[in-house]
């Protein structure tokens, strides 16, 4: 009997524990880029894993807003997901330092002119102010989790801020940018090509 109360005990502390571990890192992540400490920010945030999660979500909205999503196969999709990196580049390049990473989360900007309305913004003062409603909105995955910002906006307007385990640290892998934004990107991309065509 008391070797089971134990176990529980036990049990229900670990779970505590894993349930708090990356809020703890989520509170760093938000403190880094509340101070704008690029430094700082740098170390908790895993670039090559970011980049990844930004290209993606660029060229998918680009064959979605083209039409070619629907012209390709599974195949030829997963192609135009590897190669994508080529057109998406130069905008997930100018996304992915510390400088704009933080600009980004603090005032919604994305560069070229392509930003959020100051109450979308993620990390902003009044996104933040609620920690029980960002918390509760947050969900937890096998060594991922992911927080939606600004907690009170419709899901396709917020950022899905997703951290990972990476060697016992969370840190910051990929930012889901809101539906509206991916579209100022992707205009961006289409007009960059019709100048090249001309």
């Amino acid at each position: 009997m008391r070797r089971a109360l134990w176990a529980t005990v036990i049990l229900v502390v670990l779970l505590a524990a894993y349930a708090i571990w990356p809020v703890v890192g989520f509170c760093r992540i938000a403190s880094a880029i509340e101070s704008r400490d690029g430094a700082a920010l740098s170390k908790l945030v895993d670039f090559p894993l970011l980049r990844k999660s930004l290209t993606k979500q660029i060229v998918s909205t680009y064959l979605e807003l083209t039409g070619k999503e629907k012209k390709l196969g599974l195949l030829g999709k997963s192609i135009v997901m590897g190669v994508g990196g080529s057109f998406a580049g130069p905008i997930v390049a100018r996304l992915v330092n510390e400088e704009t990473l933080i600009d980004l989360l603090t005032k919604g900007t994305a560069g070229g002119g392509a930003a959020v309305s100051a109450d979308r913004i993620p990390f902003s003062k009044s996104a933040l102010r609620s920690a029980w409603k960002t918390w509760w909105d947050s969900e937890y995955g096998l060594g991922d989790f992911y927080v939606h910002l600004p907690p009170e906006t419709p899901r396709d307007e917020q950022f899905r801020v997703k951290l990972s385990l990476n060697q016992w640290q969370w840190k910051l892998s990929g930012i889901g940018l809101p539906e509206p934004l991916l579209v100022q990107l992707v205009q961006e991309i289409l007009d960059r090509q019709k100048k090249q065509n001309e």
